[in-house]
């Protein structure tokens, strides 16, 4: 499918399933080589970043941890003002070396309120890895230490991403058209 609708939106094919799996692939080939033997704690922020945790960790060839928090920014194709913690940090992060998974990163919010929230729990490191990255919407002093791919100001949908809670399970990341 080279066009899709979700709703009232129509989006067309951005980055195929093939290019992101890739992506992925280099992207965990850094982490291994950072983190080897360092038994890190990956903080996936839900719902968006889950199919890009799970084929990064996947990947990754040492011990490690996995845990879950749930945000929300977002209302329809609008960014809403405040962030909503659904979910929060239940795991004790104290000189733990910790990894934020991310689907996007665009104005740095979330992150920034992520790495305010961790840096009161005194990790011994924290990273970020993002599925996506949109370097000239960032409003924040944010720089991941992981991007799996640069994109335009443009929204998206598909791999984890969804428009109003549609469109996570697409295997491609599609944008819009409308």
């Amino acid at each position: 499918m080279t066009q899709i609708q979700l709703r009232d939106k129509k989006f067309e094919v951005f980055l195929k399933e093939e290019i992101i799996l890739a992506e992925i692939e280099r992207v965990a080939q850094e982490v291994n080589a950072d983190l080897k033997g360092k038994d890190p704690l990956f903080v996936c922020v839900l719902n968006g970043a889950f199919l890009f945790a799970a084929e990064l960790i996947k990947r990754f060839d040492s011990a490690c941890e996995i845990t879950f928090i749930r945000l929300s920014s977002y209302e329809g194709v609008n960014r809403k003002e405040s962030l909503k913690e659904i979910q929060g940090l239940m795991e004790n992060v104290e000189n733990r070396n910790v990894v934020i998974v991310e689907d996007i990163i665009d104005t740095g919010r979330t992150m920034e309120y992520l790495l305010n929230l961790l840096k009161e729990k005194k990790p011994a490191t924290v990273k970020i890895a993002t599925l996506l990255f949109k370097p000239n919407a960032v409003r924040m002093a944010i720089k991941p230490d992981y991007i799996v791919k640069e994109i335009p100001n443009d929204f998206i949908v598909g791999f984890g991403l969804d428009y109003n809670g549609h469109g996570r399970n697409l295997r491609n990341i599609y944008k819009i058209t409308d």
